[in-house]
């Protein structure tokens, strides 16, 4: 199944979004397709790049929160 939005590739977005694209490439080794669809609404990617963290470090137990992540994906219906 792909997106029904096609995933950004970073000689497709602004300068601004592309220097986004380089930091998550450096911080992870890839630039996650998530990440490329946010991109069609530039203005989104940033602000969520920076909130994205925070959530991470959450008092919720790690343990947990990876079970809140696969119930979700569970519920959605992703195949991981």
């Amino acid at each position: 199944m792909s997106a029904r939005v096609p995933y950004l590739e970073r000689d497709q977005v602004p300068p601004e979004i592309q220097t986004i694209f380089d930091g998550l490439q450096r911080a992870s080794g890839r630039v996650l397709n998530f990440y490329r669809l946010v991109a069609h609404h530039g203005a989104s990617l940033p602000a969520f790049v920076q909130w994205y963290p925070r959530l991470r470090e959450g008092p919720l137990d790690p343990r947990l929160r990876e079970l809140a992540y696969v119930k979700a994906a569970q519920l959605n219906g992703c195949r991981y």
